[in-house]
C-alpha cells in the first residue's frame, strides 16, 4: 500500500476501536511500530484529533465527537468546495444554505494552518452577490421534492417574466440549470404533452393531490438539449399564427415535433394560436400547411398567407411546364 492507504487504514482502526496500541496497529498492518508512530504524527498534523494515553491500558483513540470526516482534502479540493458554495448561491440552487452549513462543519474541523490555507487560496475568485430571489429558491425546492416523490403539481406560469399567469397541472420529470437559468421539463396536463418551463416564470406551486410515474427511458437532459437547440436555431422576432380547421386537423398540426418544440400553442374550438419566430414560421409552415390542402385556413399573419400562395403558384407552374 502507498502511504495514504496506510494513513487511511490507521484512521479506520482508530475510529472502529475504543482504544488501540501502536503494537496492535503494527501487527494489523504488518509494519514496524516506528512506522506507526510516523503515521500517528502525520494524522495529528493533518488535523485528526488523535488522543494518546501512556501507561498500562493506554494507547491511541479518537474523541467520541470525532465524526471521521475526510480531512485529507488538499488546498485545491477545499478551494473547490468554497467556490462551489458561492456559485450555488449565485445560481439560486435550492440547497445552497445546506451546502454552506456543510462547508462550515468542515471548516470547524480544520486546524489553524489548514484554515489559513483555505482562506488564502480561495480568495482568488469572487462571485457577484446573487439577486434576491427567495421565491425562486422556494419554487425550485418544491419542484425538486415533487420530482423525487413523483407528485403532480399545480403551478402558476407566465409566458414572460412579470406577465399574466395561467394555471397548469404538471408532472415534473427533471430540473436542470442551463445558460444561467433553471428549467423544469414536465408533462403538462392542459397541453397533453411534455413541455419545458422556465423556473423564474413559475409561481404559486402547490400539490395537486395525485402522483405520477416518469417514463423509464425518458431523459430530461436530452429533451432540454433538443428543445434549446431548436430554440437557438430559430430565435428571432415572434409572430402570432392563427389557424382554423376542424379539431382533428388542428391536433395533427399542433402535434408536429417542430411546433411542439419551437412554438407556444394555445387551442380553442376550431382554432389554434401559435407564437413562434417569424423566420422559423416562413421556413417551415408553408410546406407543412400545404400538405393539409383546403382543410386548414390561415387567419394571420399576412406574411404566412403570401408565402403559402407563392409556394402554391410555384407548384402549379412546375406541374404545368
Amino acid at each position: 500500500m502507498v502511504k495514504l492507504d496506510y494513513l487511511l487504514s490507521v484512521l479506520w482502526l482508530l475510529s472502529s476501536r475504543r482504544r488501540v496500541t501502536a503494537e496492535q496497529i503494527a501487527e494489523d498492518l504488518e509494519v514496524s511500530v516506528r512506522t506507526v508512530y510516523r503515521y500517528i504524527d502525520a494524522l495529528s498534523m493533518s488535523g485528526v484529533p488523535v488522543v494518546a494515553e501512556a501507561g498500562h491500558g493506554g494507547g491511541y483513540s479518537l474523541p467520541s465527537s470525532f465524526a471521521g470526516i475526510p480531512l485529507f482534502f488538499d488546498a485545491n479540493e477545499l478551494k473547490a468546495m468554497a467556490h462551489g458554495v458561492l456559485l450555488a448561491q449565485q445560481a439560486h440552487y435550492p440547497y445552497s444554505e445546506s451546502l454552506m452549513r456543510s462547508l462550515d462543519k468542515i471548516r470547524h474541523r480544520l486546524n489553524a494552518s489548514q484554515l489559513e490555507e483555505l482562506e488564502r487560496s480561495s480568495s482568488g475568485i469572487e462571485v457577484d452577490e446573487p439577486d434576491k430571489a427567495d421565491g425562486l429558491q422556494r419554487v425550485l425546492d418544491a419542484l425538486d421534492q415533487a420530482i423525487v416523490e413523483g407528485r403532480t403539481l399545480s403551478i402558476g406560469y407566465a409566458k414572460a417574466v412579470g406577465g399574466p399567469t395561467s394555471l397548469r397541472q404538471i408532472d415534473p420529470y427533471g430540473l436542470l440549470y442551463r445558460h444561467g437559468r433553471w428549467y423544469v421539463v414536465a408533462y403538462c396536463h392542459s397541453r397533453e404533452s411534455i413541455r419545458v418551463f422556465r423556473g423564474d416564470r413559475v409561481s404559486e406551486v402547490s400539490p395537486a393531490g395525485s402522483v405520477f410515474v416518469r417514463p423509464a427511458s425518458f431523459s430530461a437532459k436530452a429533451y432540454l438539449n433538443g428543445y434549446l437547440a431548436v430554440s437557438e436555431q430559430h430565435a428571432g422576432e415572434k409572430v402570432q399564427v392563427i389557424l382554423r380547421a376542424n379539431n382533428e386537423l388542428l391536433s395533427a398540426i399542433c402535434s408536429q415535433w417542430f411546433l411542439k418544440h419551437s412554438a407556444e400553442i394555445e387551442r380553442s374550438e376550431g382554432e389554434a394560436s401559435l407564437l413562434m419566430a417569424e423566420e422559423a414560421m416562413l421556413d417551415y409552415m408553408p410546406h407543412m400547411l400545404l400538405s393539409f390542402g383546403k382543410g386548414v385556413k390561415v387567419v394571420q399573419p399576412l406574411s404566412l398567407k403570401e408565402a403559402l400562395v407563392k409556394l402554391a403558384k410555384e407548384l402549379v407552374h412546375y406541374h404545368e411546364s
